[in-house]
C-alpha cells in the first residue's frame, strides 16, 4: 500500500510540476488549423462584424502554483472572421459597436465575444483533459439597432489521456493540449456554421 501511494503522489506531484512549469507562468502553443465546414449557402446580406479586444485578447489562466495560459484571442479572431466570410457575400470590420453601425451599406451588425471558458484535469495516472468554450454571437439590424439574432453556443472537447508513464511528461501534456485546442475550435466552427444556416433571413 505504501508503495502505491508513493506512485500516486508522485504522478501527482509531477503533474503539479507540469502544470506550474516549475511554480512560473506556462503559456499554451495555440496552432489551430481551419476546421472543413459542412456544405452550406452564403446569405446575399452585408455585415458589419465587431472584432473587438475583447476578443482578441481573450485569455483563460489555470492558477495551481504555477498559473497555466491559454491564450485564445488569436485563435478566436481567425474563427469569427472565417464563419462571417464563409456565412455572408460581403463583411467589413470594425473594432467598436459604434462604428459598425455608422456602415451605411451593411444590413447587420454581428457582435461576437467569448462569454466562459473552463479547462478541468484529473490527477488519476491517465490523467483526463478536458476544455469548454462558451461564445454567444449577436445580430443587430444595423439601421433600427435591434437585436435580430442572438445564440450561445458551448464547444467541448476531451482527452481521455496518455499512459500512466508518460501522462506527465512536459512534450506529451504539450502535444496533448494542442490537439485539445484543434478538437475544440472544430467543434465551435461546425457548430457556430450550421446555426447560422439555419438562422431565419
Amino acid at each position: 500500500m505504501k508503495q502505491k501511494s508513493s506512485l500516486a503522489g508522485t504522478f501527482l506531484c509531477a503533474s503539479l510540476l507540469t502544470l506550474a512549469s516549475g511554480c512560473m507562468t506556462e503559456t499554451v502553443k495555440m496552432s489551430i488549423q481551419p476546421t472543413a465546414l459542412p456544405p452550406g449557402n452564403t446569405s446575399p446580406r452585408h455585415v458589419a462584424l465587431v472584432v473587438n479586444k475583447e476578443l482578441t485578447d481573450y485569455k483563460y489562466e489555470v492558477h495551481s502554483g504555477g498559473t497555466l495560459v491559454f491564450p485564445l484571442g488569436p485563435a478566436l479572431e481567425d474563427y469569427v472572421r472565417r464563419m462571417a466570410s464563409n456565412s455572408f457575400k460581403q463583411v467589413d470590420e470594425a473594432s467598436i459597436p459604434d462604428t459598425a453601425f455608422t456602415n451605411p451599406s451593411a444590413d447587420l451588425v454581428l457582435i461576437p465575444r467569448p462569454v466562459k471558458a473552463e479547462f478541468a484535469m484529473g490527477t488519476r495516472y491517465q490523467n483526463p483533459i478536458s476544455f469548454t468554450l462558451v461564445i454567444e454571437w449577436l445580430a443587430k439590424d444595423r439601421a433600427s439597432q435591434n437585436t435580430v439574432w442572438l445564440k450561445t453556443i458551448t464547444a467541448e472537447a476531451a482527452d481521455q489521456g496518455a499512459s500512466a508513464l508518460s501522462a506527465y511528461s512536459n512534450s506529451v501534456m504539450e502535444k496533448r493540449r494542442q490537439l485539445l485546442m484543434q478538437k475544440l475550435f472544430d467543434n465551435l466552427s461546425v457548430q457556430t456554421y450550421e446555426l447560422i444556416q439555419r438562422a431565419p433571413e
